[in-house]
Parts: structure tokens; C-alpha cells; sequence
């Protein structure tokens, strides 16, 4: 239990009065939307765009990552990663092997495979939150950052499972 208390009149007074104030702003639950994404994304130092669409996203060495807010009041929150190289269509069972022995053993993000027009192998990683009672500051800067955070860990294990030929000694 917190050292500060209320006065008579609803505000903190105590020892760490000044601190719970402090919080009480960044804890403050609002309603999702594009703007507080981007917050977010400079509050973590990340470089992000927007698209044609209107849609938030950032790039990383080893994957695009877009930011969605999904649904018909668009209140749950969608990180996706997009693995920044395409695989041959002959590695789909391989590919698909990896994807699932990720999705085994770890809780996030859930991880897929499309196979594109051109009949490459695209993986994405994505983490879903929904958010209709609204989010903090602080909660949605975490939930930015975990999102990103755990499509890089699959991103990386990508890389290691196929290192790009040209970084290779022939």
C-alpha cells in the first residue's frame, strides 16, 4: 500500500505524494487510437512511418513492422512483423516446420506463413491485445515495445535458420 494519503479534499498529501501524481497522469486509460500509437513509438525512440493507408509502422535490419488497430471501433491493438526476405515456395514445408516449432514452445507472437502472388513464402509474426476499455501510456508504450520486441525474436531466428547467401564465403 502506497505511504500517501488523500486530505479532505481528494488530493494525495503524504510521503509519496508527489510520485503517485507523477503516475497518475502516464495510468490514465483513453481510448486507442493512430495518435497515441505514434506516442508511443516516439516515447520508445523508434523510428516509424505512416503509409498510404494511414497505418503506423517501422523498420528494423530484419523485418517491417506494421501497427494496426483492428475491429469495427478499431480498439484492439496489432503489432505484425514482416520478415524483410521472401523464400522459395520448394521451402514451404521447411519453413512451416520452423513457424510451428515456434508457436509451440513459445506463448508469442503467433507466427504464419502466406505464400504471395508470385509464389514466394513471406513469415509474419503478429501479437493481438484488445483494448476496449481503453489503455494507458504507459500499458500501450509496453504493449508496443512486447509486440516489437517478440517479432524480432522470431526475426532473428529466421536469420539464423537462413543466413542470406551473399554474407557467406562461396
Amino acid at each position: 500500500m502506497s505511504a500517501a494519503a488523500e486530505d479532505g479534499r481528494g488530493r494525495a498529501s503524504g510521503p509519496g505524494a508527489a510520485d503517485a501524481g507523477a503516475r497518475t497522469a502516464r495510468d490514465v486509460v483513453h481510448p486507442l487510437t493512430r495518435e497515441r500509437v505514434v506516442a508511443a513509438l516516439d516515447d520508445l525512440g523508434y523510428p516509424w512511418f505512416r503509409d498510404r493507408a494511414g497505418d503506423v509502422g517501422a523498420m528494423w535490419a530484419q523485418a517491417v513492422f506494421h501497427v494496426y488497430l483492428l475491429g469495427p471501433e478499431e480498439n484492439v491493438l496489432q503489432v505484425r512483423a514482416t520478415w524483410h526476405r521472401r523464400l522459395a515456395i520448394e521451402r514451404l514445408a521447411e519453413v512451416l516446420e520452423l513457424v510451428d516449432g515456434w508457436n509451440r514452445d513459445f506463448v508469442g507472437p503467433k507466427c504464419y506463413v502466406r505464400v504471395l502472388d508470385d509464389g514466394m513464402v513471406s513469415v509474419v509474426a503478429e501479437v493481438s491485445t484488445p483494448l476496449a476499455a481503453g489503455v494507458s501510456e504507459d500499458q500501450l508504450t509496453t504493449l508496443v515495445r512486447r509486440g516489437i520486441g517478440q517479432g524480432m525474436r522470431m526475426m532473428h531466428d529466421l536469420e539464423q535458420a537462413y543466413p542470406d547467401p551473399a554474407g557467406r564465403a562461396p
